[in-house]
């Protein structure tokens, strides 16, 4: 189905593997190449093989990005993301077959990825002209005493983007097209359950107009051992990673015992975000954000629901009503046009949130809806009386569930959600906006909606979490390229 094997079979003589895989290979037959096999989590089937990338093999690929000058104008920038949005949107259905294929997830939630992918593309096109804006005048001051001076970017030379599983495409074009934008090289490492899409989007992005050597991507079945490899090259200037806090800390001890610890590094980890629903909440509008919120891709995102935070006056009439509306959901077979939600990543991930929900009903939650798995699938399931000690809420459970947690009142509800070290994302559903106000500023997260998701955004505000949730750098498109470029000032005596 994917590029290697079409390599495989165009094999005569020498060869370069450059088109797809980004990796140099002479004078060798490919069939000696180290391949691994991308699966299907929903029926296991093989969708795919890509070049289970070595030291040697990473190391050819970073060095060829880094040798890379970008000599784009800003226009030509542009058009090339312009030209790749377009190609984007006209193959929309077939690239969210390639998502689902390899990630479980169903053809819903990989179209609506396949759109932000677009919307993305289209936003760092804006981008490029803003990035070489001159900004001299916003460090001017009055004096005389001053020298005439100049504020002065340009792009860094090798960016390293490492992206997880759970947004196969559209965590590497939150990395790419920003680094396009910026000027700057970029090599990603995609996660080795998902690389697929990382790989055609390269094969798109050099379709449509960008030059060989600017985007780079290498995977390998190993983790730590392709972390390694890539830490072992000297010359890359910053590493953006999305994924889970453990990985996230053991990058960032990496870079220290491998010499890149003042290296700028952007990490974007875990969450387990609130949504606190008060007294005056519209009930309704409360049950569609918790089915969204927590259901949407599997349960899969950082920035999903994991506390349902309700007042107990409107704790009934809330529960009933979502326990009937949950019922709309269907999940099953990814491909199935009418199915909501397709499967989780891998048999580890479903046993440990299998096991997060019978520890929880064992400890005292009530189950209401769900709770089974079969293989991959989980089924969308809602447990009520949840309590704080219970791992199911006090880690991120990276799945398809909602936990309740009836309180009081709204200064208990408060409590809840700062009692987490995760402060990526909140919101809250009430009439009052002095209480959403306050929400906002006493969780301290990165990002709060009041009468919406905790998992909106928009491309190109900036993004980002604190505290297990990050070090305070920002993603969103401006800022990510902003920040994939060096500032210098020149004085003129």
């Amino acid at each position: 189905m994917i590029w290697a094997d079409r390599l495989i079979r165009q094999k005569q003589q020498k060869i370069d593997l450059w088109m797809d895989w980004q990796v140099m290979i002479k004078d060798k037959g490919l069939l000696n190449v180290d391949m691994l096999d991308v699966l299907n989590p929903f029926n296991g089937e093989v969708v795919g093989k890509v070049v289970n990338a070595n030291k040697s093999q990473v190391h050819e690929v970073l060095n060829r990005a880094f040798k890379f000058h970008c000599n784009l104008l800003a226009k030509d920038r542009e058009k090339i993301l312009l030209k790749t949005a377009l190609y984007i949107e006209k193959h929309k259905d077939s690239l969210a077959m390639l998502i689902s294929s390899e990630s479980g997830l169903s053809l819903q939630d990989t179209i609506y990825e396949v759109e932000r992918v677009i919307n993305c593309a289209k936003y760092s096109a804006k981008v490029c002209a803003l990035v070489e804006k001159d900004t001299t005048n916003e460090y001017l001051i009055d004096g005389t005493n001053y020298p005439e001076l100049s504020v002065i970017t340009d792009p860094m030379d090798l960016i390293i983007g490492i992206t997880p599983f759970n947004h196969p495409m559209n965590q590497v074009a939150h990395k790419v097209f920003p680094a396009i934008a910026a000027g700057a090289s970029i090599v990603i490492k995609p996660s080795e359950k998902t690389p697929l899409s990382a790989f055609k989007l390269l094969e798109i992005l050099l379709e449509n107009g960008l030059p060989e050597g600017m985007f780079g991507v290498v995977v390998n079945e190993n983790p730590e051992q392709i972390l390694e490899s890539i830490l072992l090259f000297p010359k890359l200037d910053m590493i953006t990673f999305t994924g889970g806090l453990s990985a996230g800390l053991i990058i960032q001890q990496k870079m220290m015992d491998y010499g890149h610890g003042l290296k700028r590094y952007v990490p974007e980890l875990g969450g387990c975000s609130s949504l606190i629903i008060c007294d005056d909440a519209n009930i309704d509008k409360a049950v569609d954000l918790v089915l969204k919120g927590c259901f949407k891709n599997s349960g899969q995102r950082c920035t999903a629901i994991r506390r349902v935070v309700v007042d107990k006056i409107i704790a009934e009439e809330f529960i009933k009503k979502l326990s009937q509306s949950v019922k709309s959901i269907k999940y099953g077979d990814p491909f199935d046009k009418d199915v909501d939600m397709g499967t989780v990543i891998d048999e580890q991930a479903a046993y440990n949130i299998k096991q997060r929900i019978d520890s929880a009903i064992a400890g005292g939650a009530k189950l209401l809806y769900g709770g089974e798995m079969k293989g991959l699938l989980l089924s969308p399931t809602i447990l009520d009386n949840v309590d704080l000690s219970m791992e199911l809420v006090s880690q991120e459970t990276f799945g398809p569930v909602c936990s309740i947690i009836r309180v009081d009142n709204f200064e208990e509800a408060l409590s809840i959600a700062k009692k987490t070290n995760y402060k990526l994302a909140g919101a809250i559903v009430t009439t009052d906006k002095k209480k959403a106000e306050r929400a906002a500023s006493e969780l301290k997260v990165g990002q709060f909606s009041f009468n919406g998701p905790p998992g909106f955004r928009t491309e190109a505000a900036p993004f980002g979490g604190f505290g297990d949730s990050g070090n305070g750098e920002k993603e969103g498109i401006i800022l990510a390229a902003k920040g994939m470029r060096r500032i210098r000032t020149f004085y003129k005596h």
